[in-house]
């Protein structure tokens, strides 16, 4: 941050660390200490080099935009707490970023800042419940009750798929034609012909 930053970029940089502590994958990674015991110190860095992004652009053009925040947490995510984020909430949160630095030209950073903090404030002490999901070679945390969820519809597309079956079997017998069916012929000696399909008949 800025050696002297105005007011208006202290409220800024309050609103992007509540903006930050809110984000379900980074406050499961520090409550978890996936970067160590200095998780939460890694976690106000992050804050940091995203406000720096902003402060020490010098023209409205050279100031970042969404892409450009979502990669670079993305990567703070990678690189600090062996993460990888797949579940598009970077894109969020760098939009939502990037709405905080508009409110401040339009002087609207105050709501803001109270906004998250709020949300931030209402969230302490409390544990996301997640789970881990093999997927192939990558790992996801899910909630637990959307897993829930999604077993028991696997469950009921079973059990349809079973009673399909089973009316298909039922209904098998009725598709066979009775009358084409022809008595066994016994020849002179006893033997019984096996007639195929109008073919010559051999002796069983």
């Amino acid at each position: 941050m800025a050696e002297n930053p105005s007011p208006t970029q202290v409220l800024f940089a309050r609103a992007v660390i509540a903006r930050l502590a809110v984000w379900p994958v980074l406050r499961i990674a520090v409550d978890s200490s996936w970067g160590g015991p200095e998780s939460k110190e890694k976690r106000s860095w992050m804050a940091g080099e995203v406000i720096d992004a902003f402060l020490s652009s010098k023209t409205t053009s050279s100031e970042p935009d969404d892409t450009y925040i979502e990669e670079l947490l993305l990567q703070m995510m990678a690189d600090e707490f062996d993460c990888v984020v797949e579940d598009l909430s970077g894109e969020i949160v760098a939009k939502d970023v990037i709405n905080l630095w508009e409110d401040i030209k339009k002087g609207a950073i105050e709501e803001s800042v109270k906004y998250w903090e709020e949300k931030e404030k209402a969230l302490n002490g409390k544990k996301l419940d997640y789970a881990f999901s093999k997927k192939g070679d990558d790992t996801d945390w899910v909630d637990e009750e959307e897993e829930g969820s999604s077993e028991d519809d696997d469950g009921t597309e079973e059990e349809e798929e079973l009673s399909n079956q089973m009316e298909v079997d039922e209904n098998v017998p009725d598709l066979i034609d009775q009358g084409s069916k022809s008595e066994p012929v016994v020849d002179e000696d006893g033997f019984t012909l096996v007639q195929r399909k109008g073919k010559k008949t051999n002796k069983s």
